[in-house]
């Protein structure tokens, strides 16, 4: 378990499936990120399975200070040779955003990340209409690496990806 100061994230069970088929069918809360169909339970267990024995990918659940789970966060194309990542999160329990528990959480696993897992490079991809995650992402330290054209369409119109990445940064002694 990685501890924050405001939150817990802890390893994807398989129990958790349920909670994440609602979270992924959660239209509103997904309206950035790159997910179209429904998810069945049975779909949510076997990408939560899938997760279990594929080496370039963990999935965490995201606990506040009381234990209830309120988001997700992936790492993924998890390149060991090249030690790089991606990352995203999202807070799916509306009663927990813009109130620190996503940075707060972020935190903690981009040290993990750093710290732990030894990772140079940590990128994520943002649609240029989330704002609030852009800002977070910034205030974070991350920067922008460029723009995917084009790469969603949600709601009758195509929209833009940006790229953001950030350096594991060592202090010389």
């Amino acid at each position: 378990m990685i501890k924050g100061k405001k939150t817990y994230i802890r390893a994807v069970e398989l129990e958790d499936g349920r909670l994440l088929s609602a979270w992924l069918n959660d239209r509103e809360s997904n309206q950035h990120l790159d997910i179209i169909y429904p998810v069945s339970k049975r779909d949510a267990d076997s990408f939560l399975l899938e997760g279990d024995n594929d080496n370039s990918k963990r999935m965490f659940i995201i606990d506040n200070e009381d234990r209830k789970s309120i988001g997700l966060i992936i790492l993924s194309n998890i390149k060991w040779e090249y030690r790089n990542c991606e990352m995203g999160i999202v807070i799916y329990d509306k009663n927990f955003r813009g109130k620190g528990y996503g940075k707060d959480g972020l935190n903690a696993t981009i040290q993990f990340i750093f710290e732990e897992m030894n990772m140079h490079l940590i990128y994520l991809k943002v649609a240029e209409d989330n704002h609030i995650a852009i800002k977070l992402y910034e205030d974070l330290g991350f920067d922008h690496e460029g723009v995917l054209k084009d790469r969603y369409f949600k709601a009758g119109k195509y929209k833009n990806i940006i790229v953001m990445s950030k350096l594991q940064v060592r202090m010389i002694k």
